[in-house]
């Protein structure tokens, strides 16, 4: 598809149609999962001009390759392409410059930093059994505290991926609404298009209630996203 897409347009899309059915089929009936398939699948949707499914897969492979440059790359490109653009809300904008080491730090950057301050908790510990030295106390002090700190981040995190899980729009555009049906009244004058993010509130089967990254809610098709 890619030594096509210059020459032959409708040969290299017939390519990457294919390219995405195998690779889905893989994930679907393989139970294959990691972070080069979808980070693959997320280049073949965008080159088949789909952002809403590319921002979708860019963003399962950075669940398993956070700190992947070109990744990182890509998902930046691909948001600066979206239709929809949303200034977060000053209380997120608060929480991200108190607790940047939540908000910048990948969740694989946290998990190592805290086995690392949580096992040089321990040796100071056993150290200080043997030398009754103030400044150990205040190592071990700021080492438990630092553990605490990332042990709660994760937790935290966790959570919310459990609970309250990040979706994003596919279709090309759909109407966010008032309640969980057709008959609500729109929530905006403008519809949502592929590629918007959003945070999983409630789940009524056809439909879910979603936050958006200025924290307005409204309620989307559960055909028109994903999770």
């Amino acid at each position: 598809g890619n030594r096509l897409l210059s020459a032959d347009q409708e040969a290299a899309q017939s390519h990457y149609e294919k390219a995405t059915l195998r690779l889905e089929r893989i994930i679907r009936e393989g139970g294959v999962e990691n972070g080069k398939l979808y980070y693959n699948l997320g280049n073949i949707w965008y080159q088949r001009g789909d952002l809403g499914q590319a921002m979708l897969n860019y963003l399962r492979a950075k669940q398993y390759m956070p700190n992947n440059v070109e990744l990182q790359q890509n998902l930046a490109f691909v948001r600066k392409q979206r239709t929809d653009a949303f200034e977060e809300s000053e209380k997120r904008k608060v929480l991200k410059t108190v607790f940047f080491w939540h908000y910048d730090l990948s969740s694989h950057t946290r998990l190592t930093l805290f086995g690392v301050f949580f096992m040089l908790l321990w040796v100071l510990a056993t150290a200080r059994l043997f030398w009754k030295r103030r400044e150990l106390t205040v190592a071990i002090a700021g080492c438990a505290a630092l553990s605490g700190l990332l042990s709660l981040s994760l937790t935290v995190e966790a959570s919310q991926h459990r609970n309250n899980p990040q979706g994003v729009v596919v279709a090309a555009e759909c109407v966010g609404r008032k309640g969980d049906g057709e008959t609500y009244q729109p929530s905006f004058s403008e519809p949502l298009h592929a590629g918007t993010e959003f945070t999983l509130r409630d789940d009524r089967g056809s439909w879910i209630e979603v936050t958006l990254p200025d924290e307005r809610t409204c309620w989307l098709q559960r055909g028109d996203v994903a999770l």
